[in-house]
């Protein structure tokens, strides 16, 4: 059974705390391989839409895989447009992928805080279990309220991993204010980021 993790989110931009997450469920859990999904608009972030353009973040995240080989780029949701439901494209990569493959949704452990609003969430941690990388999975779990079978799934699905606390927004700031950002960042995206004069503003 080949076991794929899915990586959904705005990356904008993707930075090193999306790869060390990706990275370290990869290893510890033998996923052949990481599908990163950059959302065309996020249902959770509608009144605040990317700074960068669609086929920015898309060419930002394809610099930041190059050199992992198991990492791919799935430019499915923003080839769709609209609103980027989960759901959707899991149900559209379950069709078109072997029975042989069993498909994992990779989440970072802020995520948990919203995962009950998520369209049909029930149906998607049934056709990818979550793979959840953070820290404290007590102090986590224990701030949630979510039903049984939702809080089994996580329990389950819960990973510790070393920690980068970080964020895209803590990213955009520092680039706005044009400090050092080379220890955040994949070099190949800082350069794409200057090139095209993005968060400078």
């Amino acid at each position: 059974m080949k076991k794929i993790g899915f990586f959904g989110g705005t990356f904008d931009p993707i930075h090193f705390g999306h790869i060390n997450l990706a990275l370290s469920l990869l290893e510890k859990h033998q996923l052949e391989e990481v599908i990163f999904c950059p959302a065309f608009v996020s249902p959770h972030k509608t009144d605040a839409p990317p700074v960068a353009s669609p086929e920015e973040r898309l060419q930002m995240v394809e610099r930041a895989l190059a050199p992992i080989s198991a990492f791919t780029l799935s430019r499915r949701e923003v080839e769709r447009g609209g609103i980027s439901f989960t759901v959707d494209t899991i149900r559209e990569l379950r069709s078109r992928r072997s029975k042989e493959e069993r498909l994992f949704l990779i989440l970072g452990e802020d995520a948990l805080a919203m995962l009950d609003r998520w369209k049909e969430i029930g149906e998607l941690l049934a056709l990818a279990p979550p793979l959840i990388g953070g820290r404290g999975e007590e102090v986590a779990l224990s701030s949630l309220s979510l039903p049984p079978l939702m809080a089994q799934a996580v329990k389950e699905g819960w990973t510790e991993i070393p920690m980068m606390v970080m964020s895209s927004t803590f990213l955009r700031e520092r680039l706005k204010k044009r400090v050092y950002c080379g220890h955040l960042v994949p070099a190949e995206v800082l350069d794409f980021i200057y090139e095209h004069k993005l968060y400078l503003k």
